[in-house]
């Protein structure tokens, strides 16, 4: 009877299959009372689509706007662009080693797109998907 228990309690975790809810998802990562990143990103089967940048933020610089800061911007995209279509845990990892990550390089702080991405899933989903 414990072995039939133990393989229905199995089955039915590889049946399941997605760790999270499909649907939108929205997280920050906040330092010295600024909101320095936050993100929005979509999960479907626990697949990242659509990350975006809502705010990208740091010393009162605002990477999203500020022309003279574009390549910042674009090191940072490249980060949301290696993540995208993977799974949402394989995404994190892929953030530990961010000079692997091409034209992201080492002097982006991928640990706080990173943390986002946890506060977005600790929070919960944001919009269901329909």
């Amino acid at each position: 009877m414990k072995k039939f228990l133990m393989l229905l309690t199995i089955i039915g975790a590889v049946a399941y299959g997605a760790e999270y809810r499909n649907g939108t998802y929205r997280g920050v990562f906040v330092s010295g009372q600024e909101t320095q990143v936050e993100i929005q990103f979509d999960l479907k089967d626990d697949k990242i689509e659509n990350p975006k940048f809502r705010t990208l933020f740091y010393k009162e610089q605002n990477y999203l706007k500020n022309k003279d800061l574009a390549k910042n911007k674009d090191q940072y995209e490249a980060l949301l662009k290696a993540i995208t279509g993977k799974n949402v845990n394989e995404g994190i990892e892929t953030l530990y080693a961010p000079g692997d990550i091409e034209s992201a390089g080492a002097t982006v702080r991928a640990t706080k797109v990173r943390a986002a991405i946890k506060n977005a899933l600790n929070s919960g989903v944001y919009t269901p998907a329909k």
